[in-house]
């Protein structure tokens, strides 16, 4: 049984491994979001380093951001659930089921983050249907990439307390 000191050393060690483990699901899952939005008719990297497109690299920036602070939101509940639930003891069963909805967490992190970025590019492009913004942005027209980014922060910023709302009830039923 560790004692508090080796429980805070732990928790640390759990906390950073999972902050990273949330940039790389931001920005693999971004990657993916880009490209299925997309249509695989922008090439994203090609666009960003070759073509220096300030838009595309904008769009791409803010899907990495919103992703990624929903894959923040969804790690803080779970920290403290953690700490609260083997401060008194530390139990090998318990800790695999709190792996499992770790990763369960981040998982609805990237759908929920996913089905955001979708829906809040959905919306923009219906109350702009005379413009194709991704054409725009092709072209290099960093305005429609700004307003783009902007939408999906705006849309996702409202969704990271719902994400951290949900993870925490679930763990806090899960563990108590």
């Amino acid at each position: 049984m560790p004692d508090a000191s080796n429980l805070q050393l732990l928790s640390t060690i759990i906390y950073l491994i999972l902050i990273f483990v949330s940039a790389i699901i931001s920005v693999m899952g971004s990657m993916i979001i880009i490209s299925f939005l997309t249509r695989k008719k922008i090439h994203v990297k090609e666009e960003i380093v070759r073509n220096r497109n300030i838009g595309i690299a904008l769009v791409l920036g803010s899907f990495i951001w919103t992703i990624g602070r929903m894959c923040f939101e969804s790690i803080k509940p779970i920290m403290n659930v953690w700490y609260n639930t083997f401060a008194s003891g530390f139990d090998t069963s318990k800790a695999l089921l709190f792996a499992v909805g770790i990763l369960g967490s981040m998982l609805n992190a990237l759908i929920i983050g996913a089905i955001v970025v979708y829906l809040s590019i959905k919306l923009l492009m219906v109350m702009t249907r005379d413009i194709n913004e991704w054409e725009e942005m092709k072209r290099g027209n960093i305005a429609v990439g700004i307003v783009i980014s902007i939408t999906v922060i705006v849309v996702g910023m409202f969704f990271e307390y719902i994400i951290s709302y949900i993870v925490l009830h679930i763990f806090d039923i899960s563990f108590m």
